[in-house]
């Protein structure tokens, strides 16, 4: 009693491989529900992380970036160069 078999490397690797496999699992599982802080149970979530995850996947984006905003100060002023060349032909003849 009490005595364990032989076993070989095959055997050892896939021990390996299921433990790093249940490892990547629960670490996969912290990742994707956007933990700040898990401590034997306290657990806090990034609550704002996951309301951003959210929009993404329903609009495409997060609404974080910064967006250009319309500025009323400024006044545009197009001004046709043919018809300022016309004006100042007329001008000019006139004298």
């Amino acid at each position: 009693m009490g005595q364990l078999d032989n076993f070989n490397l095959a055997e050892l690797g896939t021990f390996i491989g299921i433990v790093a496999s249940a490892l990547a699992g629960v670490l996969l599982a912290t990742q994707k529900s956007k933990c700040q802080t898990c401590c034997w149970g306290c657990i806090r979530r990034d609550v704002s992380a996951v309301i951003a995850e959210e929009r993404l996947e329903m609009t495409g984006h997060t609404g974080e970036t910064p967006r250009v905003t319309k500025r009323d100060d400024i006044e545009l002023n197009i001004i046709d160069k043919n018809e300022e060349i016309l004006s100042n032909k007329n001008k000019t003849d006139g004298e």
